[in-house]
């Protein structure tokens, strides 16, 4: 979670007007808590020539093998659903998506609201620190900046206000636009900035949206550390400082709901020894665990000595590991319990030179597929905002808007169990700033990037479209333009990487029905290297709700 101060004031304006058990990627589970305890210590208060590509027809299972039916952006979809020109389909209401059993919950990380100090976002602690090789005195120039994107630039509030509950108020309103249920909160603290940070989330979300919900998520690498009794007796007391706020997510039977992050950092005997004290002290509590390691071994051992209303897993960061994730849900239910399936969109970490392998679009669909077909009970997004890893679906100066459409699109998927129709032709595009063979300068840089998780670096360019009928698919950039016939529905082409500024196109009949330009040209002349996927879209439509 860049080298791109200069760039993302402009994609200020630019978003505003368009729309811009497995124990593989074990790495990736351990997310979170080194970069929360950086954060913690240093925040403030052309001619052509034409080539045909094969759709792949493997990335995800998504198309649509029936004809969907078009409408302009000024239909009235009635009790369907509202008209909403942001997207490729008609989202349904949200009282119809929040009735759904189905729930979907984003992983809110502390470390990285809208805004650090209420600054111009020019001038900010994003700008002129995180994403700086000199920000910070220089502590994270061996990196290129600690950060290769931000949250979406945000304006500063007017003084006298409190930014930091209006901009959650935003945050929770961008999140119930997806239709989302609410946030799992990482607990990385017991006081301070971070602790403050959730008690403003769950005003916020009393303030906005009485329905969503607030889960929490003790992170037990970090929050609750000393002996047993010592983290017991904290955690307990931080669990009933907040249990009684309305915005809590509780079953409907009344319990609270616990779903700690890396629950297994503790014995089942610790945990049965909370739920007792949590009941000791009037608070009902059910446990829906994160596993950092395997899921269904955990389960098991939790399982012969505390109940468990639930059980995930932080989950893949790569398309191999993504293979197959539907069958944990058919797992979790033999064991008698519920599961949560994870989707990321891809996970890249300059702070440690590491990243995984996502495949452009892949790893979001797979998962998104993986919840789908699977029968998951819930999905937690990892994350909503955890710029440093790069997993987030917020909207971003790097992926722009593009991962949260797309995320609309399949939470209305899941929770109604039927695939949105697509009346609108939309692309959406994905690549990297430069090849990973691109050479950075290692006199700045420390070492190269390494690719974890059983990673296989892929160098390709992607157009990820959403077809209301059979259209042409074509990519150009370094003046060759590829293209595709493809069929009605959700259809990718990927093309190799080459330097230029990749132009999309949707073409039908002889016209151009949508295109877009990358707002990221790729160059393989770096000083540092990037393996964050940015990203975009081609819909115009109107954000202003979203943006205040």
């Amino acid at each position: 979670m860049p080298t791109l101060r200069g760039r993302h004031i402009l994609l200020t304006a630019l978003l505003v007007a368009a729309c811009g058990d497995s124990t593989a990627d074990s790495t990736s589970l351990t997310a979170g808590t080194a970069d929360a305890t950086t954060a913690q210590t240093t925040e403030p208060a052309s001619t052509s020539t034409t080539t045909t590509t094969t759709a792949d027809p493997s990335t995800g299972a998504t198309t649509d093998p029936t004809p969907t039916s078009t409408a302009s952006d000024t239909d009235d979809t009635g009790a369907e659903g509202e008209t909403t020109p942001c997207w490729p389909f008609d989202q349904p209401p949200l009282a119809e998506l929040r009735a759904s059993d189905k729930k979907v919950f984003a992983h809110y990380f502390s470390p990285y609201p809208l805004s650090l100090d209420n600054k111009d976002p020019a001038e900010d602690y994003y700008a002129k620190h995180y994403l700086q090789p000199s920000g910070e005195n220089g502590k994270f120039a061996y990196c290129g900046g600690f950060i290769k994107e931000r949250p979406l630039p945000q304006p500063p509030r007017e003084g006298g206000l409190d930014y930091e509950l209006l901009n959650f108020e935003q945050e929770v309103r961008r999140a119930a636009a997806l239709g989302l249920d609410g946030f799992t909160y990482d607990i990385l603290n017991t006081e301070g900035t971070h602790w403050n940070r959730l008690l403003k989330l769950l005003d916020a979300a009393g303030n906005t949206d009485p329905e969503f919900r607030i889960v929490l998520m003790p992170d037990m690498t970090s929050t609750y550390q000393g002996s047993d009794p010592e983290a017991q007796t904290l955690f307990v007391d931080s669990i009933v400082a907040v249990a009684a706020h309305p915005a809590v997510h509780r079953l409907g039977t009344g319990e609270l709901v616990l779903a700690p992050f890396a629950a297994d950092k503790r014995s089942p005997a610790w945990w049965a020894g909370v739920l007792q004290a949590l009941a000791a002290e009037g608070v009902d509590a059910v446990l829906w665990p994160v596993f950092v390691s395997p899921w269904s071994a955990a389960t098991m051992s939790f399982q012969a000595e505390v109940p468990l209303i639930g059980t995930s897993s932080w989950g893949p960061a790569t398309v191999p590991g993504a293979t197959g994730y539907a069958d944990n849900a058919a797992q979790a239910h033999a064991l008698g319990v519920q599961w949560m399936s994870p989707v990321r969109p891809q996970d890249s970490r300059p702070k440690d030179l590491i990243y995984s392998e996502a495949g452009n679009t892949q790893l979001l669909r797979l998962l998104w597929d993986a919840a789908v077909a699977g029968d998951a009970d819930s999905v937690q997004l990892v994350t909503w905002n955890d710029y440093s890893e790069a997993s987030e679906v917020s909207p971003s100066s790097g992926t722009q808007w593009a991962l949260f459409d797309l995320t609309a699109y399949y939470v209305a998927w899941f929770k109604t169990g039927q695939q949105p129709p697509i009346v609108r032709d939309a692309i959406y595009y994905s690549h990297r700033l430069h090849a990973t063979t691109a050479e950075p300068d290692l006199t700045l840089q420390e070492s190269l990037y390494e690719p974890v998780n059983g990673s296989t670096p892929a160098d390709e360019i992607e157009l990820l479209a959403f077809l209301t009928a059979p259209a042409t698919l074509q990519i150009e950039v370094g003046g060759i333009t590829e293209s595709t016939d493809a069929p009605a529905g959700i259809q990718s082409l990927r093309v190799p990487l080459l330097e230029g500024t990749p132009k999309f196109r949707i073409v039908r009949d002889g016209g151009t029905v949508a295109e877009v330009d990358s707002a990221f040209p790729i160059s393989n002349t770096i000083v540092y290297q990037d393996m964050l996927y940015r990203s975009g879209g081609s819909l115009p439509c109107d954000r202003g709700p979203l943006l205040q």
